[in-house]
């Protein structure tokens, strides 16, 4: 037994897979979360939200208890701070597989995901910041377009903007506008070694979305489409990214791929592509996430 995996945010989807999937292989699984939550965990500990000042002394007072342990940090606001901490874990004798602090806080932030992908010309949507007229927004990007947070979760607040005075009423301090990509959706999963070899890349359909045309996925199937692998796993090393990964995809009107959001954290659907978890293990097992 290699010892504890720690997963944080284990109320939460992609925190209850790995749970879930980690418990089944026999594993003593520490969940940690913000709120009280039942999940498959064997052990519960409550750790401050990641806004909290506290956070960085729990998180590494969590890990100092289970010395041996792989850490899989799983909510999208705390990642720009584990990987931060990553020195710190590692001196605490446990394992985190998981990307440089840049990639990550970029990953984390959708406007400089998009600028830094458009440089590095992997395909995404045309994007504006906040402070871009409403008039250049409409001329440049037509109608309909989208409005997201910047920093926001998944396809949580994204809006689809299809007129003149939907996008004059859109909120003006956080969100950023985009190009809408009207095809088909895809979820990637990926695991990639700190080399940026690809240990696996599993393409998920979204059979459905919450919101209708956005939202998280309300379904997902496994699906062959390798321009779609291929652009998600360009943008997750344009990135320097490293571990479980999950990149949200869209087709255009001509097929071609476009990267809408990068997530450095394992995604919600991994029990749907336990390639990635599999990856995950066994590069715990070699020793390569420390």
């Amino acid at each position: 037994m290699e010892g504890n995996v720690i997963v944080s945010g284990v109320g939460g989807p992609a925190g209850r897979a790995a749970a879930e999937w980690v418990a089944r292989r026999g594993f003593a699984v520490v969940g940690a979360d913000m709120n009280d939550v039942r999940s498959p965990a064997t052990t519960f500990r409550r750790i401050p939200a990641a806004v909290d000042p506290a956070f960085p002394a729990a998180f590494l007072s969590l890990v100092e208890e289970h010395r041996g342990a792989l850490v899989v940090p799983t909510v999208s606001e705390e990642l720009h701070l584990v990987a931060r901490l990553r020195p710190e874990i590692l001196a605490r004798g446990c394992a985190l597989a998981m990307g440089g602090p840049l990639g990550v806080e970029i990953a984390g932030d959708k406007l400089r995901t998009a600028e830094a992908l458009a440089r590095r010309r992997v395909s995404v949507p045309v994007t504006f910041p906040a402070d871009t007229s409403r008039a250049r927004l409409v001329a440049a990007l037509g109608l309909p377009l989208l409005s997201k947070p910047r920093f926001g979760r998944g396809g949580r607040g994204v809006r689809v903007l299809r007129s003149g005075e939907d996008v004059a009423r859109a909120p003006g301090e956080d969100p950023v506008f985009q190009e809408f990509v009207p095809g088909d959706e895809f979820d990637v999963n990926l695991f990639v070694e700190r080399s940026g070899e690809v240990a696996a890349a599993v393409v998920l359909r979204k059979t459905a979305l919450r919101d209708g045309e956005t939202g998280n996925a309300a379904g997902v199937e496994r699906a062959e489409h390798p321009a779609v692998r291929d652009e998600a796993i360009r943008a997750a090393q344009a990135l320097e990214l490293a571990g479980p990964l999950d990149v949200d995809v869209r087709l255009r009107r001509d097929g071609s791929p476009a990267i809408l959001e990068v997530n450095a954290r394992l995604g919600a659907n991994a029990l749907s592509a336990p390639e990635v978890l599999e990856s995950l293990l066994t590069a715990w097992r070699a020793g390569r996430c420390n």
